[in-house]
């Protein structure tokens, strides 16, 4: 896969990019492939991806045996958090239209169902067609970018569960949201906070820096920001605990930013844990975000 800077250099310290949060065009080396805005901190992977790369990236491998140890096998477990993200989403609105961006296997959307009318946007075929032909709910195989069909002021919430760090184009898809959200329509986001305790007691170490896949590092400040200047208004962040299967634990324990892919370990645990088993965990370095559209700019 392709690793093109998207950036110039200005000098030896410094390198002419575009911020997404801030009008400055000055950053800096951060963390090792990182570079970060000297005006407002924002941190993004220096990396160009085609369409491409991302489909490539994308593929079936990454929910079962890259990112994820087994996407479809946690899917009781990783619906116990979502449940929890519906759960507050209801409190702000108890029907309507909801789109989700970056829907993976429709698990979430499954969920929403039930009290909303819904639809996702995912990018990786496998998942998509999982969604469509197994869980039943609309999912369009398309970057959300490229639907002309979706009508301005039509959607009352919108979702991006732990996906705003995957995209090459955050911004440009905030402004859209920002056009197809009613007036006072909900954005709801979860993310890493690079701002985090574990996150600058970690550094570079920390689990959530793993370029190409995970190219955007948001802190609160940062992503109050970008929502700020498209017209949303954030109105809420929390920091939530997570239930994790056993197996993705160990997986990202042992797999994940690690070049041992056979490790024994790994194999052996795998055999003897229960990884189906789920654990609450909360490390205080992911946030979930919501915020209301309140001005169209």
């Amino acid at each position: 896969m392709p690793n093109t800077p998207k950036h110039s250099l200005l000098d030896h310290d410094y390198i002419k990019y575009q911020c997404i949060v801030c009008p400055h065009e000055t950053f800096k080396q951060s963390f090792p492939g990182l570079i970060q805005c000297i005006n407002c901190n924002f941190i993004t992977a220096n990396i160009s991806l085609t369409a491409e790369d991302i489909r490539v990236l994308y593929g079936a491998e990454y929910f079962s045996g890259e990112e994820y140890a087994d996407y479809i096998g946690d899917k009781k477990v990783i619906q116990r958090n979502l449940s929890n993200w519906l759960n507050i989403i209801r409190k702000y609105r108890e029907s309507g239209i909801l789109v989700e961006i970056g829907s993976a296997y429709g698990f979430f959307l499954e969920l929403a169902s039930k009290h909303f009318q819904v639809s996702g946007y995912e990018v990786s075929e496998s998942a998509a067609t999982y969604s469509n032909n197994v869980v039943n709910v609309k999912t369009y195989n398309m970057d959300f970018l490229d639907d002309r069909k979706i009508d301005a002021n039509s959607v009352d919430v919108a979702v991006m569960w732990d996906v705003i760090e995957h995209l090459p184009n955050p911004s440009t898809i905030i402004e859209k949201l920002q056009q197809v959200l009613k007036p006072n329509g909900h954005l709801f986001i979860t993310t890493g906070d690079i701002d985090s305790k574990l996150a600058k007691s970690q550094g570079s170490r920390w689990r959530m820096i793993h370029p190409p896949s995970h190219l955007q590092y948001f802190s609160k400040n940062t992503l109050t920001k970008l929502l700020n200047s498209k017209g949303f208004e954030v109105i809420d962040v929390k920091y939530p605990g997570y239930w994790r299967s056993l197996g993705q634990i160990l997986h990202g324990l042992f797999i994940l930013g690690s070049n041992d892919k056979e490790s024994v370990m790994y194999k052996l645990l795998r055999n003897v844990v229960p990884k189906r088993f789920g654990l609450y965990l909360n490390t205080y370095d992911i946030m979930l975000v919501t915020a209301k559209l309140t001005g169209k700019k």
